[in-house]
């Protein structure tokens, strides 16, 4: 039985893998990015986990769209407030969000030390505005070789 008493809460959430199909939407537009559908519902498919996909590089492409709009440390920190925003919108009392620096600061070369900090201060604002805890937890991808985890590794 499950005690629905107890605080809710989520300790695997990828912060770079949860953002709104909107939000991508409207900073595609934004910053002129071109995106597989120009409406929202035609773009959901395309950002979305909505079944089984058949392997782990279709999965993975789902997530590139997000990220792919992050063209400033601004649309970094949105994302990360949003984050918090979705998190107490289910309900979650505490939240670890796991991201990587260096893979949302790739497709726009955008300083790593910079995205973790609009990283923070997204989820601190959130924090305060909607009394959700969170925690982050700052990975690194031995996928974009020694340097750039070392580099990752530096801005924390």
């Amino acid at each position: 039985m499950i005690d629905t008493t107890l605080p809710l809460t989520d300790i695997h959430r990828h912060l770079d893998g949860n953002i709104r199909p909107q939000t991508i939407l409207e900073l595609g537009r934004q910053y002129n990015i071109s995106l597989p559908a120009q409406s929202l519902e035609t773009l959901i498919p395309h950002v979305q986990v909505i079944a089984n996909e058949p392997d782990l590089v279709s999965f993975l492409t789902k997530l590139d769209w997000g990220v792919k709009v992050l063209a400033s440390l601004d649309a970094c920190r949105r994302v990360a407030f949003e984050n918090i925003e979705d998190a107490a919108r289910h309900g979650l009392h505490y939240v670890e969000l796991r991201f990587s620096p260096g893979y949302m600061a790739m497709a726009h070369q955008l300083p790593v030390a910079g995205v973790v900090e609009a990283v923070i201060d997204g989820v601190r604002e959130g924090c305060r505005t909607f009394g959700v805890q969170a925690k982050l937890i700052g990975i690194m991808s031995r996928t974009f070789g020694e340097a750039a985890c070392q580099q990752e590794l530096e801005t924390f």
